[in-house]
């Protein structure tokens, strides 16, 4: 990538996402990304599928063998996750945070009333990812595009994202900027996110192949 030259990208929001029955008919998702597009929940598999769950009661996840997860609390105040096969986690308000495999069995408790999840999966052995909360302060990683992929995405108030000597953008509640991999012109470069309001928070998920699907 030379002086000046953004990557690729893509600027998402509401009108591009799909609203849709969680697998077990339990609830309600809203797809914000996945890839390959052409994959879905039924028949085409997933490398890694990024979303919003509405949870308003008690019960059972969907299952999801062969992938890892990470769950993170958006709005409410939280909840406790029970698992047949590891110690139960308790997520008190936004930005609490768990990472979990997909083929346990996961019950979910509401600490006090609904709430929204955002949701992070990879199918393992093929995809890793990191998930980060963007509260308080900044957040700086460094992209290597060649071989990741991320998101940035706001949850509520706004954001900033700045790809330092290029360019700064800003998001405003569900809106979400995708850089995806794979982009070979482009030179690892060196990025800041952070609130841009007191009550903004949201979160930057990164996806890699793993060393095992490489």
């Amino acid at each position: 990538m030379k002086r000046g030259v953004l990557p690729y990208f893509q600027s998402l929001g509401p009108a591009d996402y799909r609203r849709m029955p969680w697998k077990n008919g339990q609830g309600y998702t809203t797809e914000i990304a996945i890839h390959p597009p052409s994959a879905d929940l039924a028949g085409t598999p997933f490398d890694w599928r990024v979303s919003l769950a509405e949870v308003k009661h008690d019960g059972d996840f969907s299952g999801f063998p062969g992938y890892d997860r990470t769950i993170m609390v958006a709005e409410g105040a939280g909840m406790e996750l029970a698992f047949d096969a590891a110690p139960a986690m308790c997520l008190e308000g936004p930005g609490a945070m768990a990472a979990f495999s997909g083929d346990w069995h996961t019950r979910c408790h509401l600490l006090d009333g609904a709430v929204r999840d955002f949701n992070v999966m990879t199918r393992r052995g093929r995809m890793e990812h990191e998930c980060d909360a963007v509260s308080k302060g900044p957040l700086e990683f460094i992209w290597e595009p060649v071989s990741e992929a991320f998101l940035c995405y706001c949850i509520r108030g706004s954001l900033v994202l700045k790809m330092r000597e290029l360019r700064e953008w800003e998001l405003e509640q569900d809106q979400c900027l995708l850089f995806p991999a794979g982009q070979e012109d482009a030179l690892r470069s060196r990025l800041v996110t952070m609130p841009h309001t007191r009550d903004g928070l949201g979160v930057l998920v990164r996806l890699r192949r793993s060393v095992a699907g490489s």
